[in-house]
């Protein structure tokens, strides 16, 4: 009888057992099941308690910081300087000439007023032409030396002369006019070979105008311009052409 009731209580154990081992689950269920208590929300960039670390203020934070704050005003005067810049030529476009200055230093000045008015602006230079060339000698001291100087041309073979008996240059010896700038210098350099002092220069003052040409720019008039820059005329220019004016 003793037996037979180990034998009974050996097999109850190892049934016993078999049936925890199956019934167990997975290793980690049971640590699935502890309830981790309540969770914190964490920023971004900012440390954990548990690392003992100083929260860290966020990027655009420490960017504001290091440039300090923006002035009133700021955003109004670059959006005023946008405008500036996006001028855009009047339609139909319309070109002028506005002049002539009395020197390149008043041009320039009044090229400088044109820029909120004008797509383009350009400064020009037109030299006048002269009415012809002469040929001549300075006077002398008086008129018995330019009497003396003919004889010598006369002997020399210039016969072209004309002695000027009065005003600034009374006792010089005019020697021709000529209508190119090459004639004239030609027929002074014969005449400084033969031993004379003659010289050639145009007629007339050799002057040069000063002009600024322009590109109208949307809501600006041509008398505006001139208003603006003092220019003793204003003349229109055809947009496509190199046209001078005079």
């Amino acid at each position: 009888m003793l037996l037979r009731a180990t034998v009974v209580l050996l097999v109850i154990l190892n049934f016993g057992v078999a049936a925890w081992w199956a019934l167990r689950g997975e290793p980690g269920d049971a640590a699935a099941l502890v309830d981790p208590g309540p969770s914190t929300l964490q920023l971004v960039g900012e440390a954990s308690a548990e690392d003992g670390a100083t929260p860290a203020p966020p990027d655009s934070a420490a960017d504001a910081a290091d440039e300090g704050p923006v002035p009133a005003g700021v955003d109004d005067v670059d959006e005023d300087a946008a405008a500036g810049t996006a001028l855009r030529a009047a339609e139909p476009a319309q070109c002028v000439a506005l002049g002539p200055f009395a020197d390149a230093e008043t041009r320039d000045a009044a090229l400088a007023q044109l820029s909120p008015a004008v797509v383009r602006a350009t400064a020009r230079d037109v030299g006048e032409t002269p009415r012809g060339w002469r040929v001549w000698m300075a006077p002398l001291p008086d008129r018995a030396a330019a009497d003396a100087m003919v004889t010598r041309l006369l002997a020399s073979g210039f016969n072209d002369y004309y002695v000027i008996a009065d005003g600034a240059e009374a006792h010089g010896i005019a020697l021709g006019r000529f209508g190119s700038e090459a004639s004239a210098r030609n027929r002074a350099q014969a005449l400084r070979a033969a031993g004379f002092e003659a010289d050639a220069e145009p007629l007339g003052s050799l002057l040069t105008r000063h002009w600024i040409d322009a590109t109208l720019a949307e809501g600006s008039t041509g008398e505006s311009l001139r208003s603006r820059t003092g220019a003793a005329r204003i003349e229109t220019r055809d947009c496509n052409a190199q046209q001078v004016a005079g």
